[in-house]
Order: structure tokens, then sequence, then C-alpha cells
């Protein structure tokens, strides 16, 4: 890390980046300014300045100043520990932030850098950008010889091609919270294990008599939302061992899509903010939320103790699975510095911070010990979550050769904007399977699907 002056200057400014109060365009105060502000020399906050314009964060120019630069977001930066936002508002995340900090010096989470060279990231995002991850399978090999004391099926998924682009640091099933209170005063009957999609739709319905749309379950169209209902129907976006892996226009698939978007439009196709809904659920205003186990930290806090769980609906057909959640640990490829990342999978994947996640129920520690200390058998809520800890899907298929992305934002949309599924679903097909013919990765498919299958 750079000398301690100079890199307390530097966060000062990326703080005032951070919050806003310097924004793309703006001129940064005067070098001497600052040197007062902070109590520190001019020449060390000239350094600081200048290492950020080297950083391509702020440009200097001529009689004129130092401003930010318009794409500073975009800019990796040494120092920076890159966090997705959604985890900016979970009430346990600066506490973990402090654990890694404190055993990590000079480090400095952010939300608001788009890149840092180490991350915490989501499944989706990893798998289709893997290729930017570097394999951090052996730093993890020597940091923790024996594999036994972790969870390993979680990790599945994000060994790719040979590659173990992220590990978890956390996971869990997703099942659906609900206010028992909120049905009683509805007069509706409370949801029950093994209930059908029929019933769950019947007490959507019913709840809709005595509450506005935005306060009966969440609906919107991000991957982790959709994507449970396509495996609970049987389905997949892409089925490696079949001689045509395209699965995003199976019947299947197409059925848990459909059941996505009946539910939409029971909904009136309000599209949920998350805060918003899951503040108003904690609440107990709202009638059901479909999260992972993170979700009881978040009930813990708003002291609302009249709540229950109950596992997603069986769909006809379909499978008893769950699509997993996973927070992971990746660090970008072009990390100059082999003794942070080695650091950084040590420390996130340690005893204290693995503990510290069971103590605030940061869905299921990935260590294995964490994960018993945190899980507590004689309370029927934890121990549904448990049970459904064994009916997570890894089953993504989500990295390179498939084009992952290029579904999921397809079927983003079409939900969106209520298109009919059948005809975009199919759309999407035949460009996955011109898309995996070109690079010969179609084994066989419809002669209609792809000129390039079977190449």
């Amino acid at each position: 890390m750079l000398n301690n002056k100079v890199t307390e200057v530097r966060h000062y400014v990326l703080d005032l980046l951070e919050r806003s109060e310097l924004t793309a365009g703006q001129q940064l105060p005067g070098a001497r300014e600052l040197a007062l502000t902070l109590g520190i020399s001019f020449l060390k906050v000239q350094q600081a300045i200048e290492t950020l314009c080297q950083d391509g964060v702020l440009e200097s120019m001529a009689r004129r100043g130092t401003f930010v630069q318009k794409d500073w977001q975009r800019r990796i930066l040494r120092e920076n520990l890159s966090v997705y936002n959604q985890l900016h508002r979970l009430p346990w995340t600066d506490g973990l932030l402090e654990e890694l900090n404190r055993e990590i010096g000079g480090l400095r989470t952010t939300f608001a850098f788009q890149q840092g060279m180490l991350e915490i990231r989501t499944t989706r995002h990893v798998l289709v950008n893997n290729a930017d991850y570097m394999d951090i399978g052996e730093i993890f090999a020597e940091c923790y010889p024996d594999r036994s004391v972790f969870f390993d099926r979680p990790m599945e998924p994000f060994r790719v091609h040979g590659r173990v682009v992220g590990i978890p640091i956390a996971f869990s099933p997703r099942v659906i919270f609900y206010n028992p209170g909120v049905f009683r005063r509805a007069k509706c009957p409370l949801p029950r294990p093994g209930w059908t999609w029929d019933e769950f739709i019947e007490t959507v319905r019913i709840l809709k008599r005595k509450l506005p749309s935005n306060r009966i379950i969440d609906w919107h169209t991000h991957f982790f939302l959709w994507m449970n209902y396509v495996v609970r129907s049987g389905g997949a976006l892409f089925r490696p061992d079949l001689p045509d892996p395209v699965a995003v226009d199976s019947p299947q698939t197409l059925a848990g899509l459909r059941r996505f978007a009946e539910l939409g439009e029971e909904l009136d196709r309000v599209y949920f903010d998350d805060d918003a809904f899951r503040a108003a659920f904690m609440n107990g205003e709202a009638a059901m939320n479909l999260g992972g186990r993170q979700q009881m930290h978040h009930l813990e806090l708003s002291r609302n103790e009249d709540w229950a769980v109950v596992p997603l609906p069986l769909m006809p057909g379909g499978l008893d699975v769950t699509a997993q959640a996973s927070d992971l640990i990746c660090v970008r490829n072009n990390c100059v510095s082999p003794s942070l990342a080695k650091l950084y999978v040590k420390v996130m994947l340690s005893e204290r911070v693995q503990d510290y996640l069971a103590k605030v129920k940061q869905n299921i520690p990935i260590r294995k010990s964490s994960a018993f200390r945190s899980i507590n058998l004689e309370d029927p809520r934890d121990a549904l979550l448990a049970v459904e800890m064994g009916k997570v899907s890894t089953a993504f298929h989500l990295a390179p050769p498939f084009p992952g992305g290029l579904v999921t934002d397809g079927i983003g949309q079409l939900l969106e904007r209520g298109e009919d599924l059948e005809a975009g679903v199919a759309e999407l097909a035949r460009s996955a399977r011109t898309w995996l013919g070109v690079y010969g990765h179609m084994k066989a498919a419809p002669p209609s699907a792809s000129v390039f299958a079977g190449g």
C-alpha cells in the first residue's frame, strides 16, 4: 500500500465520491485547502491527488484545477474491495467489513466503484463474467488444505473449466417468509408445507381482497427471483449433458416462467422496490417475502416475532428444489498482489469471520462448524431452512460457452414488458443455439434450430 498519509488523503477523496459529495465533472477543493482540512502536509496531498489522476479517478487541468473524471466509477483501484450494491442495505455488512479491515490494513470497501481488485459478488455476476476473475483454487488449497471443514456442494457451480472463479462465504436455500397476523386479519388460511401452486395462487387472491398488490408478495424481474420458479417447475436454462444443451425453451422452463408471469398478473404487474417491500414485511404490513436465511437477521432487528417460514409451493410436474443464494469472494485477474489475494481468501473463510456470519445469520456460513453454531434446530423456522438446505439446486450453467447473460437479460425484459413468453423464449433459444453452434458446442439440434448445429 502507499504511504499512510497519502493513503489517508486518497481515502478522504474517495469517500467524498462514495457519499456523492463529489460528483462526475465537479472540481476538487484545492490542495492547500485539503491540507488544512486534513492536517496533512501540502506535499502529501499533492502526491495523493497525483496518484488518483494516474488511476483515472481525477483529471488535472492546467491553470483550472483538478476535476472528477466522468467515468470514475469504472476504475479499478489497488486498495478497493468492491461489494455489490444490495449488500450495502444489509444490517450486518458494516460488521463484516470491520472484521475484514481489521485483518487487511489499508483496504477500502466500496459500493460505488463497479470493480475492485477484490470483490464480493452474486452468483449470476460471477458465472457470466467468470473470465474476469483469477483462479483462486490453489490459494484456497494452500490456505485450507483440509477441505472437509467446508461444505463442498455449494462451491460446485463456481468451478468453471477447471478454474475456481469464486468461493461462497455463505449460501442459502430460498423460502417464503410470512406474517401470520396479516393472514389472520385477511381471514386467509396459513400456508403449509407441501402446498400446491393452485393453493398458492388462491392464497394470493384471498389476500388481495384486503391488501394492496404491493403488500402480498415481492415480484420483480431480477434473475434471482424468477429462477426459483423455473427450477421449481423442473426447468433449466442450459443442460450440458444433453446433445442439445439449450433448455430455455423446454416445456418445464416455459411453465416456470408462465407461473411467474401469472403471479405478476395477479399482482397487477406492480414492480416492487426490494427495500420498501422488505421494510413493509419486517413491520408486519406485508404478507409474504421470498428470500434466503439472511431475512432472519432483518426480522430480529425489527423485533417482529410473529413470523414463520414455508417452502415455495410445489409445481405440477416440477421438483422440490430452490435456486441457491450465494455471496461470493472473487479476485480480479489484474490483481497485482498475490499475497493480498491469499490474505483475502484466508481471512474471509477464517473461523473468526465465518463465526461472525453465523452470529448475524447471514445465510449459512460455508464453514461447517460456523454453520452448526448458527442453526437452531429447536426453532421450527430455522429447522425448516436446514431441511431446505439439502434441496438447493446448483445447476446454473451460466458460464461460457453458454450465453448466460444474453438469456437471463432477455428473459428479464420479456417479463418486465409482459411480452409473449413462448415467442420470446423461442427467439432466445435460437440465438443461444446459433451462438453455441458457431463455437462448436452443439453436438446435435433440431435442423431448424441453427445452421451451425452439429458442426
